[in-house]
């Protein structure tokens, strides 16, 4: 009798494991297959439209310097500063995701298209040599002298576009070459996150423009089509692995606006440490980086579009409170930021003149209690 009850005990250990097994195994498929609809979401209505529409603002910025270049008129060079305003707009709400084939382990197209400061006495040497630059050997120049902020400085002064008889000859010729190699850079990050097959025949031309773009995706193929293994969470060691790209990327430009982009350039007093001081767009500019976040958390990429199977949509059911409190301090994070230019001023003034502490640090104190928020999320997932 001892012996049976012994049996009986070992198959009822034997069938509970079975059943956590199985229950475990369940609930890994259920896992997965709501970790891929989050991912899908997020790569094709925040991702994708974002590098689509950086690229295309790209082109529009080509064009509009082109006619500056062969139509120098205060009314060409307005309008190629708007388009020039467009791009960078999309630029930084792109900045929660500069994770994949942007970062700077992989393609460094962050590095290459974002670089701040700039070289200034290299670019003035540059200017003085007349400048017969081509697109494709600025694209191959260091970061520090093309750029998002070269051709801004070519552009704007003081926050305003630039009289067009101020410009030269040269800065024409620099301006229209430094937007090549920005065009290039911003099709290379579209191409790369959804693969060359699968964009429109006229951003494929442009891609193929300069043999020294493509050889450099050719160079790193891992990152082709990136969007593919993203979604597929290949290359990552689990499905939460991959899901959590969305929690860091948020949690690193979180962390640089409070602590690089403001509160670095004010505790220094540096107005050289401030970003986008030509065209005095500091402020927008980092509030796009929270958009850029609020996007990637509540998917889509403005307030009309958002979605219902996102990272947002699954915190809430883990820990309705932390979702609360993550989008509770994203709005907060907005408003503080905009407070730092109180009084109707930029922040290159409030850095130079020291002004707006308080606002600057309520601001940088929003930021970093964002991060920590965004830090946490990969722990639950």
């Amino acid at each position: 009798m001892k012996q049976f009850t012994f049996w009986i005990s070992c198959l009822s250990i034997i069938l509970a494991s079975t059943a956590c097994e199985d229950n475990n195994n369940t609930n890994e498929e259920q896992n997965a297959e709501l970790y891929r609809g989050i991912l899908e979401q997020y790569v094709n209505t925040t991702i994708i439209p974002t590098y689509r529409s950086l690229a295309t603002a790209a082109l529009e910025m080509r064009a509009a310097n082109e006619k500056l270049k062969n139509t120098p008129t205060n009314e060409n060079m307005q309008a190629a500063s708007d388009a020039w305003m467009n791009a960078r707009v999309w630029w930084e709400l792109s900045e929660a995701f500069l994770f994949g084939p942007v970062g700077e382990n992989a393609l460094d197209i962050d590095g290459h298209i974002d670089s701040w400061p700039l070289e200034l006495e290299d670019i003035q040497s540059e200017l003085a040599s007349g400048t017969g630059l081509t697109g494709q050997e600025a694209w191959q120049k260091d970061a520090e002298v093309i750029g998002f902020h070269v051709t801004e400085y070519l552009l704007y002064r003081d926050g305003q576009s630039r009289p067009v008889a101020d410009l030269s000859t040269a800065e024409l010729n620099y301006l229209t070459a430094a937007t090549d190699a920005l065009v290039w850079d911003c099709v290379l990050a579209y191409v790369a996150w959804v693969g060359e097959e699968n964009v429109t025949d006229e951003m494929k031309i442009v891609f193929r423009e300069n043999p020294d773009v493509v050889a450099h995706l050719d160079n790193n193929s891992y990152y082709k089509n990136f969007a593919r293994k993203l979604t597929t969470a290949d290359g990552y060691s689990s499905w939460a692995d991959a899901l959590s790209e969305i929690a860091v990327g948020a949690a690193e430009i979180a962390g640089e606006v409070g602590t690089t982009k403001i509160e670095a350039p004010y505790v220094a007093g540096n107005v050289m440490e401030v970003e986008s001081w030509y065209s005095w767009h500091s402020i927008d500019d980092y509030r796009n980086n929270i958009k850029s976040i609020k996007n990637a958390y509540l998917g889509g990429v403005n307030d009309n579009t958002r979605q219902t199977v996102t990272l947002s949509s699954l915190v809430r059911q883990i820990d309705a409170d932390l979702d609360s409190r993550v989008k509770a301090k994203i709005e907060e994070c907005l408003e503080k930021i905009a407070a730092i230019g109180t009084g109707g001023k930029s922040f290159y003034e409030v850095v130079r003149d020291q002004v707006n502490s308080e606002q600057v640090g309520a601001a940088v104190d929003a930021c970093n209690e964002l991060q920590q928020l965004f830090d946490a999320l990969p722990e639950i997932l």
